[in-house]
């Protein structure tokens, strides 16, 4: 038994919650971007943030890259995550771009 927010108690059942726990962050279309390579909702940010950044010439700073995204109407979850990126920063490359927004791919082919 466990306390619900209004103070009563309420019976759990051990597996249920215990799928709940299991299955909160599996890579799959959920709207949650995970650190897993498998994540599809992880794999289509990242296509969706390269298709618009290309656009760029690298080197580029963080504003270079938003205001490319911008012009090229990517939808809110791109410019979201573009800026989250450090002012005036300075990207050299994609992958440098990759690293500051965690979604660099670790194993490749």
């Amino acid at each position: 038994m466990t306390h619900t927010p209004y103070g009563s108690r309420q019976a759990i059942d051990p597996v249920e919650d215990d799928l709940d726990a299991r299955s909160w962050d599996t890579p799959g279309r959920d709207g949650v971007v995970g650190d897993d390579e498998r994540d599809p909702d992880r794999r289509e940010l990242r296509a969706s943030i390269g298709r618009h950044v290309s656009l760029a010439t690298f080197p580029a700073t963080a504003e270079q890259l938003l205001d490319v995204s911008r012009r090229g109407d990517a939808p809110d979850e791109v410019l979201d995550e573009l800026g989250t990126l450090e002012g005036g920063r300075t990207f050299e490359n994609a992958r440098e771009l990759w690293q500051a927004l965690g979604l660099e791919v670790e194993e490749r082919f």
